[in-house]
């Protein structure tokens, strides 16, 4: 039997954190600027989609086709 080879896992979370940090920009790392349109009282969630659109477009993109799917399998 092969001997068994551990995952890194410490230094995998190492590095990974190291990249963020130095992969990340100005602008990212930044404050955000105010809100035009923000409801008041504040909607949890469409605040937390507002912020995601911000900083991760990619991300809403990703959520809806996921919401999509999941919407498509129900029916």
């Amino acid at each position: 039997m092969p001997p068994v080879i551990r995952f890194p896992a410490r230094r995998v979370k190492t590095y990974a954190a190291w990249l963020l940090n130095y992969s990340a920009s100005r602008h990212r790392l930044s404050k955000p600027h105010a809100w035009i349109d923000r409801p008041v009282p504040p909607e949890p969630l469409g605040n937390m989609l507002q912020r995601i659109a911000r900083h991760r477009p990619v991300l809403v993109l990703l959520l809806e086709n996921i919401a999509a799917e999941l919407l498509a399998q129900l029916e």
